[in-house]
């Protein structure tokens, strides 16, 4: 894949990222919604305060990662056709960065959910009950997140390197 083409294949993902991150916010907000309305204290409360949390922070940067996503790719575009190979070699550092954090991040999304099973299976309290689904659906929807960023990030990357001569 061309260096260009990469480009615009990766920040469009990053953008629709951002789109279904908001969405996703909107979603959790109105989950928490319902469990208000339909559930018991104290377990609702230690259900619905992640997902609220949760949900305005995703709704809200969500949109702050589409339209910052929008900028950078404007930006290093620009750069490109201005200066390509100081560009690529900073891009190619960056990315680099980025993809050194998959395992770590993954690794922690991991242990997470194992906290949310241990309080799930091991801990017989309402809020205990209401926090590890929280957790759990909270773990799940990052690690999606990340496989499927680190699936967008590699081929980018392997353009960079390609447009590099590495």
């Amino acid at each position: 894949m061309k260096l260009g083409e990469a480009l615009q294949v990766y920040f469009r993902g990053e953008r629709n990222f951002g789109i279904g991150m908001a969405v996703l916010g909107v979603v959790m907000m109105a989950a928490a919604f319902w469990i208000w309305r339909a559930q018991a204290a104290p377990f609702k409360w230690w259900l619905l305060t992640p997902f609220a949390v949760v949900g305005l922070g995703a709704a809200g940067g969500g949109v702050f990662f589409a339209v910052k996503t929008e900028a950078q790719l404007a930006r290093l575009a620009a750069e490109l056709e201005r200066a390509p190979v100081d560009t690529v070699r900073a891009e190619t550092a960056r990315m680099t960065k980025v993809n050194a954090n998959w395992p770590r991040l993954k690794l922690g999304w991991g242990v997470l959910t194992l906290g949310a099973l241990v309080l799930l299976l091991a801990v017989k309290r309402e809020w205990a009950s209401g926090l590890g689904l929280a957790l759990i659906a909270l773990a799940t929807t990052l690690f999606f997140v990340d496989v499927l960023a680190e699936r967008r990030a590699l081929p980018y990357t392997a353009a960079l390197r390609a447009a590099a001569g590495k």
